[in-house]
């Protein structure tokens, strides 16, 4: 059975951005930081720290970010166990990029995280450069992959869903889903399920099955 990471009084969230070279992952995070489209990118960013009052939950942020030319594998292996969330980048007009989510990213990161499964946020970069989607696509994966926690589409030169994207990183930690819904069974869990049934008993006032204003 598939263990999750426990978000349970988490103090801080780390953010892990991976993905192939050239899809963003450092203009994404320098875009966040500066509020501007930086024109000198370098290979690799340097560790970020959001503070508490800056974020929407409220929790210190740290953002680690990934590169390949400067990092070996089990350096990788390394910040994806001390991740709290993966946030595996693609170009959304990069076909290759979107087909090595299934075939590389996420088999590397389940590996990675071995029993305390890390959940994982999609993120689809450069939409300035399309006039299409590439939701649809995603979402088929995360069929296939229940720890995909969500999935976003932005871009790093027009800010459009940066906040968002870092948001929903922050939101797979501290509110999963997969303590509420299996993915795989199209179902609630049985803790969910015990759970609305006590609220519905608790919120049936006069105890006729139905609910009360």
């Amino acid at each position: 059975m598939v263990a999750w990471s426990s978000s349970s009084h988490r103090r801080h969230v780390r953010i892990l951005l991976v993905g192939d070279q050239g899809v963003g992952k450092t203009s994404l995070i320098l875009s966040l930081v500066s509020e501007e489209f930086p024109e000198d990118v370098p290979t690799k960013a340097e560790e970020i720290t959001i503070p508490a009052d800056v974020t929407p939950e409220q929790v210190p942020t740290n953002i680690v970010d990934y590169s390949a030319a400067e990092q070996s594998d089990e350096a990788l292996a390394e910040e994806v166990q001390k991740a709290h969330v993966v946030c595996i980048v693609y170009s959304v007009e990069c076909d290759e990029s979107l087909d090595r989510i299934t075939s590389h990213w996420l088999p590397l990161v389940r590996e990675s995280s071995g029993e305390q499964r890390k959940p994982v946020v999609l993120v689809g970069n450069k939409v300035d450069l399309i006039d299409y989607s590439t939701i649809d696509h995603v979402l088929s994966i995360m069929e296939d992959f229940p720890e995909v926690e969500s999935c976003v589409e932005c871009s790093a030169k027009t800010l459009h869903n940066i906040s968002e994207m870092f948001y929903y990183a922050q939101k797979a930690v501290l509110h999963p889903t997969a303590p509420l819904y299996i993915m795989e069974e199209q179902d609630l869990t049985e803790a969910c399920k015990k759970a609305l049934v006590r609220i519905f008993k608790v919120c049936d006032i006069d105890g006729d099955g139905l609910l009360n204003d």
